[in-house]
């Protein structure tokens, strides 16, 4: 049994300092929600709530063995207590004070397909102008093509249909 807390406690001390000085992103267990990466909240399931519970499992459970506690399953009990325990503030931290202040960004937020906006240059025929549109309380700014190669002056309500290269298909907007 003190093999087995011993091994824990060195893995989870080792891979927590790995996870530390190196970061852990691409070991954190997302969920996909369809197209979309998950960004719902932050799940009990990641990195440092893991490594957390198996250090504290392995060194909790080390010692109760080192001063002599005599029930294998007493100090077993304790030991996953305690790591569970452990992993759940690990888990608190991470959702109360590091996940609140996360502002990176979704796919979706790269998707202009369906925005309204109104053009600030007109679009003479096949040519291009310019379409002005708020996205998350910033005004912005993209270049814009007719869908059908009509003109459409300027200050009209328009459409996003889709983007190509960077450049917006936009079609009319009538209420």
């Amino acid at each position: 049994m003190m093999t087995l807390f011993a091994i824990c406690f060195f893995v989870g001390l080792a891979l927590t300092l790995l996870n530390t000085f190196f970061g852990g992103d691409f070991f954190e267990f997302h969920a996909d929600h369809g197209s979309a990466h998950g960004h719902g909240g932050p799940s009990f399931f990641n990195l440092s709530s893991i490594l957390a519970s198996l250090t504290v499992f392995g060194g909790i459970g080390f010692i109760l063995n080192k001063v002599g506690m005599t029930s294998s399953l007493l100090i077993l009990l304790i030991a996953i207590g305690s790591g569970i325990f452990m992993g759940w503030l690990f888990f608190l931290l991470f959702a109360k004070v590091i996940y609140k202040h996360d502002d990176s960004m979704k796919e979706s937020d790269f998707n202009l397909s369906g925005q309204l906006g109104k053009l600030s240059v007109p679009i003479h025929g096949t040519g291009t102008g310019e379409m002005m549109f708020v996205m998350q309380g910033t005004t912005r700014t993209i270049s814009a093509r007719s869908e059908q190669g009509e003109s459409i002056p300027k200050g009209a309500k328009v459409l996003i249909l889709q983007m190509n290269k960077g450049v917006a298909t936009v079609t009319r907007f009538t209420e």
